[in-house]
């Protein structure tokens, strides 16, 4: 089992990393730790795409959202807060500022009159297009760093990570 116990991997010295305007940073084994990578991996994602997703105003979570809700019509709030490990009451927040904008709707579901499931649009499904655009241009960008095989083997370390943060 990897880890940082036992390796060494903060026990050695670690090289200065170039800043290419910061100057020489020692990293002093921060470099080492996964969440610091996944966090600055994402950040480096994020920094394009969130301004491009924005223009449409959306943000990456509201792409998320419309684009599960596309594929799963009827999901409930309940459900996407537990997927996405948030509280209920923040995407509710999501859910309301996308149905002001008429990109989703909400509708009682038969089997439980008291739950109601979310339903795209179809200016929805118009605004997901274009989010999907924004999406896709960044991925590729993102992912032409990786050879096919890294890019799968990136993919199952992460959904393997994920799976186990949610206990499965």
């Amino acid at each position: 089992m990897a880890g940082l116990s036992g390796v060494g991997v903060l026990d050695a010295a670690p090289d200065p990393v170039e800043g290419s305007d910061c100057g020489q940073i020692n990293m002093n084994g921060l470099d080492m730790l996964l969440g610091y990578n996944l966090g600055t991996a994402y950040a480096a994602l994020s920094f394009d795409l969130d301004p491009a997703l924005r223009l449409i105003e959306l943000t990456p979570k509201q792409t998320s959202i419309l684009w599960l809700v596309e594929v799963n019509p009827g999901i409930t709030q309940s459900q996407l807060a537990r997927m996405f490990r948030m509280r209920r009451a923040t995407i509710h927040q999501m859910i309301a500022s996308l149905t002001r904008k008429d990109l989703l709707r909400l509708e009682s579901i038969e089997s439980d009159r008291r739950a109601q499931g979310l339903f795209i649009t179809d200016a929805g499904l118009q605004k997901l297009a274009e989010a999907r655009a924004c999406v896709f241009s960044m991925e590729n960008a993102f992912s032409n760093v990786l050879t096919d095989a890294e890019f799968r083997m990136a993919l199952q370390i992460l959904q393997k990570l994920q799976g186990a943060m949610r206990g499965g």
